[in-house]
């Protein structure tokens, strides 16, 4: 499995993970800090995240820089890229993220530009800061989290499935531009999660509910996604639901796939 090459040596390298106050940031946040990695995290809730930021600490004995920046302004992405001058990032995981979960007719565009910004330029600024060394050391990992709402856009859901599409293209893209490099990309579209997302999108489901769409826990995501990129796998769907969602999709007429979405934000959302 992938490990810190630099733990045993002289220098010591960096994994930046944003959005790491819970859930797959988190997650993240403590696989790599197990694997050796000195880790920058960002967040915006200051006493959640650098408690969890100790927590990883003693845990694993890595050092834990937090930086308390909104990634969705071009404020806090530049706040972020000043934190990692001079620091050798050998892996970035783009994790950040909210949703909305109203109709887009019905939502803010204040907001609306908010998450088109995280989920795009933000994310491009920070890989294209990044690419610069790592091709230059020819080694270096990049992880964008999209969403299997990449696959199937549903009501209430428009801006933020569109931006995870962004995702999937854009790692697609990179990976055929980075070919013998020696730096690897990888997309992951992971379906329901026991995080803080839906709460912090107003959403009321259900995280008790069993079967194939029950809500995973954010460390099984992480497992499974790493499993996915030492298969060498680009884009990893780690769970059996999303890899239904995304084959579906591509089948189904598009009639029938709306008509089926409609139900399923009924059933579920």
């Amino acid at each position: 499995m992938m490990q810190n090459k630099s733990v045993s040596g002289t220098r010591r390298t960096y994994a930046v993970i944003t959005g790491a106050t819970s859930g797959l940031g988190l997650a993240y946040a403590k696989w790599f800090g197990g694997k050796g990695y000195d880790l920058i995290i960002t967040g915006r809730r200051k006493d959640i995240i650098e408690k969890r930021a100790e927590e990883i600490r003693e845990a694993y004995g890595c050092s834990v820089e937090v930086v308390l920046t909104d990634l969705a302004e071009e404020q806090g992405t530049a706040n972020l890229l000043a934190r990692m001058d001079g620091k050798p990032v050998d892996v970035l995981v783009n994790n950040a993220g909210f949703g909305l979960g109203l109709e887009f007719a019905d939502s803010d565009i204040k907001d609306i530009r908010r998450l088109i910004f995280l989920q795009t330029s933000a994310i491009a600024e920070l890989t294209h800061y990044v690419l610069r060394d790592m091709k230059k050391k020819h080694h270096g990992t990049i992880i964008n989290i999209s969403s299997d709402g990449a696959f199937a856009p549903l009501p209430k859901n428009v801006t933020y499935a569109a931006s995870k599409r962004f995702l999937v293209t854009f790692t697609e893209g990179l990976h055929m531009e980075l070919a013998g490099t020696g730096v690897r990309v990888q997309v992951v579209c992971p379906g329901f999660i026991d995080s803080d997302f839906h709460e912090g999108a107003g959403m009321h489901v259900d995280k008790k509910k069993k079967g194939m769409f029950a809500f995973r826990h954010p460390e099984t995501v992480v497992a499974g996604a790493m499993k996915d990129y030492e298969k060498g796998k680009v884009v990893s769907v780690p769970d059996l639901a999303g890899k239904l969602i995304k084959v579906l999709a591509g089948l189904l007429p598009q009639k029938v796939y709306y008509g089926l979405a409609g139900i399923f934000v009924k059933k579920f959302l």
